[in-house]
């Protein structure tokens, strides 16, 4: 703090702005002076919490009202004092208390549609339990697996039913250890993560038990996919050929506008790459005309592909009509979307093409192309190597 606001002089010769002079007058406490073009100033007090990005800032009144700094700092103590009663202390904090704190910081960053989200799920499936109840410093992770085991015991016995309910207790899973990570990691309410971070969620599609089973049932052959194609709406076989012929995720896919494709270039922009932040890729020549054909005299603003009116492809809208078209086509129940993705990707590994080209194409890393297909890679490398003649 190199400007004094302790005496009426001092505060006299600061020079006007808009933000305020900052003096610390407890831990993670502040009093601030903010000086006037027309003379005098405001007296503000700043709380901190735990030194998270989570503070208030309160306007504690005029010069002309608060005429000390001393007067100042007896008003700010006490509202701090008020603040800190309010507050869960953090060796009594519990997991509720860190939903809520979680809410909270959503609202702060302007997300207010998944804070609304989380919130009606914490209230229903945490607040009042007892595991909600739990202190963060008693937390263990028997406890949070046990909770998290609870969400199932009405499950289903329909198995499509019952996949779907482990996917939405994954989903509840995962925002209560995003709650529990950001009272670890952003308030330091505890001091270990180990109450939660064992607990996995249930099998999925993409990590599976038995990895034979899991590729099995992710990559579709060429004539499995001309059935799947054929066996949806043009707008969704649309959507469709895009995840195969750019192996993007259906989600960048969806995001897609008119003008994030340029024409004399063959580019192919992906600014809401979910790992790398955006990447550019060059398209085939079978994307480039369903590209231009989708684009076709509309709005550069517009949905790239689109359904039939015009709207967004979101996971609601393609979930159904893509399991309908999945057991029409007599293909495996497990084949989602994503595993198209996944079929593009494991054909350019069988086409020879360097693992890092396919990495910056898809958008992820070396290391998780050669984790993920290592196993085609050698396939690859073997059927190269009987091409040459040795001997």
């Amino acid at each position: 703090m190199g400007n004094s606001i302790e005496s009426h002089p001092k505060r006299e010769r600061l020079k006007p702005r808009r933000a305020p002079y900052w003096v610390r007058i407890l831990p993670k406490r502040f009093l601030g002076y903010r000086k006037s073009t027309i003379g005098g100033g405001t007296w503000i007090a700043k709380y901190e919490q735990h030194g998270s990005t989570p503070r208030r800032e309160k306007v504690l009144g005029h010069e002309s009202e608060i005429d000390s700094f001393e007067e100042a700092d007896l008003r700010a103590r006490a509202w701090f004092g008020e603040l800190d009663a309010k507050s869960p202390d953090s060796h009594q904090a519990t997991v509720a208390d860190a939903c809520q704190a979680y809410v909270d910081a959503m609202y702060r960053q302007a997300r207010f549609k998944t804070g609304d989200d989380a919130a009606r799920m914490f209230a229903r499936y945490v607040k009042a339990t007892e595991f909600g109840q739990t202190q963060l410093s008693e937390l263990s992770a028997p406890i949070t697996q046990a909770w998290f085991d609870n969400l199932m015991t009405s499950a289903p016995a329909d198995p499509e039913r019952r996949r779907a309910a482990r996917a939405t207790a994954n989903r509840k899973l995962a925002s209560v250890r995003a709650a529990l990570n950001h009272a670890y990691r952003a308030l330091s309410w505890v001091s270990s993560d180990r109450g939660w971070t064992p607990v996995r969620p249930h099998g999925s599609l993409v990590k599976r038990d038995n990895p034979v089973k899991q590729r099995d049932a992710a990559f579709l052959a060429k004539p499995e996919r001309q059935r799947l194609l054929a066996c949806l709406k043009p707008d969704l076989a649309d959507f469709c050929r895009a995840l195969l012929l750019s192996g993007a995720r259906p989600g960048e896919i969806a995001k897609l506008r008119v003008g994030d494709y340029n024409a004399a270039t063959g580019e192919l922009h992906v600014p809401f790459d979910t790992k790398v932040g955006g990447r550019t890729i060059i398209v085939s020549s079978q994307m480039r005309e369903l590209v231009e054909r989708c684009a076709c005299a509309r709005s550069v603003s517009a949905p790239l592909f689109a359904r039939a009116d015009g709207r967004v492809w979101t996971n609601d809208a393609w979930k159904r009509p893509f399991k309908r078209a999945v057991r029409k086509a007599e293909l495996d129940p497990r084949v989602v979307p994503y595993c198209l993705r996944h079929t593009a990707i494991t054909e350019f590994i069988l086409a020879g093409i360097d693992s890092a080209i396919v990495a910056a194409w898809a958008g992820t890393s070396v290391r998780m192309i050669e984790q993920t297909y290592g196993h085609f890679r050698s396939e690859t490398i073997s059927r190269l190597v009987d091409r040459v003649s040795l001997l």
